[in-house]
């Protein structure tokens, strides 16, 4: 494996791997874990580093990720989408991924790209059921989610406590979670106040009747 032999024994735990990405449908670009080499995981056994494995992984820019299996083909590490473009791995021949311990999460504060997640009809517990795919939220990560009536929507990590650090580790903890309105919001709420403009509600017979208002207008036929 294309190692840091430097620093492969030292207290710096780092690998130098090249950047892939899960295919275009697989349900593992909702979530933030990756594929590493079987032989990473002899080098953690070797260290005595002790599960929950977390690693920062970074190229330009950083964030934190879970490992889902040691499956990868050697000197490789396979990542979501979302990761893959935020980190700007494409433009990176390899990445550097080091061992790093972090803190229990105790509050994040996400805001959703749509107005569309207001939809959802219990949507802290509609996320909750997706998060268990993100064992660390990382501070400024633009995450993607899948929901079952919904589809894909996607979310940045606007705050997190505690804060020590740039990511909070995220599973078996009493994570209370906030949200910020989402991006499209006002527009949403403009564009709806402008059709309403034109429309008329009346009922018959307990029937709600949607019709457009008279607008003055008329057509030579």
């Amino acid at each position: 494996m294309f190692f840091d032999f430097i620093n492969r024994w030292s207290e710096r735990q780092q690998w130098y791997l090249f950047p892939r990405k899960y295919p275009q449908n697989s349900t593992n670009n909702y979530g933030g874990k990756v594929l590493l080499p079987h032989t990473l995981l002899a080098d953690l056994v070797t260290l005595n580093i002790n599960p929950p494995y977390t690693f920062k992984i970074q190229s330009r820019i950083s964030t934190y990720c879970g490992v889902l299996e040691f499956t990868a083909e050697e000197e490789t590490v396979v990542v979501p989408e979302w990761m893959y473009n935020q980190l700007e791995m494409e433009n990176n021949k390899c990445v550097v991924l080091s061992f790093e311990q972090l803190d229990m999460g105790r509050y994040v504060k996400l805001l959703p790209h749509t107005p569309r997640f207001l939809d959802i009809d219990n949507p802290k517990m509609e996320l909750e059921n997706v998060l268990v795919n993100y064992p660390i939220l990382s501070l400024n990560d633009n995450i993607s989610c899948m929901f079952d009536e919904y589809g894909e929507i996607s979310f940045t990590v606007v705050e997190i406590e505690p804060n020590v650090k740039q990511g909070i580790y995220i599973v078996d903890t009493d994570l209370s979670v906030d949200f910020c309105e989402p991006l499209g919001y006002k527009e949403k709420i403009e564009n709806e106040r402008t059709v309403n403009k034109y429309l008329e509600v009346s009922e018959v017979d307990g029937i709600k009747i949607v019709r457009m208002k008279e607008m003055g207008l008329s057509f030579d036929l």
